[in-house]
């Protein structure tokens, strides 16, 4: 098999004939990568320059012997290399058919770790993590590798039987952390290409959340259970107390009390007339109809903080 890639257009070229799809395009389509048309090009083109330089001395840690890098990223990679990796392969070219439908893409990095466990990784110099779409891309990656296992790409085999460890080196900066990530399982990655292949949209099996989102709402919401427990328990003390100062006001006829701090009116009993909606709808229940108006409810979601449901 050959396969070409044309850098600027972002094109495969599989045995000389262009690929159906790359694999950042079917993520992108498929609503598993994240979105970036609300970035101007500018600032685009600068993440994606600076990016290309990194990503270049990040593939030549792999694929040269005694080399320097030229980066902080490189040298905190170059490091992490030499006490993780027995041996790796930087840039790995790859394409599948499947049913017909060529997708091709590429491996920033396959290899062995010194324990002989297969890894395959992806670099992100990007500001923000997406766990959701480097999984898609290492697993889809490993996916491809393994089908072109025992098999000739650009005239040298490729032997691979599955990664066991799947990795982002994501760059925040001049600052690199190591991602471990969960494999995406075979069986979503076809049901992902026969979707693109008969012209569907992919649904995903459960909701995915960026790992910052599901933590600030965990935060978030136990803050808001927290201070709707205070707010409870100063709201049942708070009527207590008025009830009992409601009672001295009456036995001593004062009509208000003012302090420094606050001011405390008694409001006489009043008969308030209102309507009976459950006895109006047994008994005239086509005026009850005629009185119903439709009111709209925008969505909204419900969180139960996990121990604290029998607490209330």
């Amino acid at each position: 098999m050959r396969i070409d890639f044309d850098e600027k257009n972002h094109i495969y070229r599989v045995d000389g004939d262009i690929a159906s799809i790359s694999v950042t395009e079917l993520l992108h389509k498929h609503g598993l990568a994240p979105d970036y048309s609300g970035v101007s090009k500018t600032v685009l083109k600068a993440a994606a320059t600076r990016g290309k330089d990194i990503h270049k001395d990040l593939e030549n840690v792999c694929n040269l012997k005694n080399y320097t890098p030229t980066t902080p990223q490189g040298a905190q990679f170059d490091e992490w290399v030499k006490q993780n990796v027995d041996c790796a392969a930087a840039e790995q070219v790859l394409a599948y058919d499947f049913d017909g439908m060529i997708i091709a893409g590429t491996a920033d990095i396959l290899g062995f770790l010194k324990n002989g466990e297969l890894f395959v990784g992806d670099h992100k110099t990007t500001s923000t993590f997406d766990r959701e779409y480097v999984s898609w891309q290492v697993s889809l990656l490993d996916y491809m590798a393994r089908k072109n296992n025992g098999r000739l790409i650009n005239d040298r085999p490729i032997y691979w039987r599955g990664a066991s460890k799947f990795y982002c080196f994501w760059y925040n900066g001049d600052t690199m952390t190591v991602k471990e990530l969960a494999k995406i399982d075979d069986k979503e990655i076809e049901k992902l290409l026969m979707a693109e292949l008969n012209g569907d949209l992919y649904v995903r099996p459960e909701l995915v959340v960026a790992d910052d989102l599901r933590a600030q709402v965990e935060i978030v919401e136990r803050v808001l259970a927290k201070s709707e427990a205070d707010y409870k328990q100063a709201k049942e003390n708070a009527e207590k107390l008025r009830a009992e100062l409601l009672a001295e006001m009456e036995r001593q006829g004062i009509k208000s009390y003012e302090t420094d701090a606050f001011k405390v009116t008694y409001v006489a009993p009043v008969d308030r007339l209102s309507v009976d909606s459950k006895k109006l709808k047994a008994e005239y229940p086509q005026a009850y109809a005629n009185c119903q108006k439709l009111t709209k409810v925008k969505a909204s979601v419900r969180v139960t903080i996990k121990g604290e449901e029998n607490e209330e």
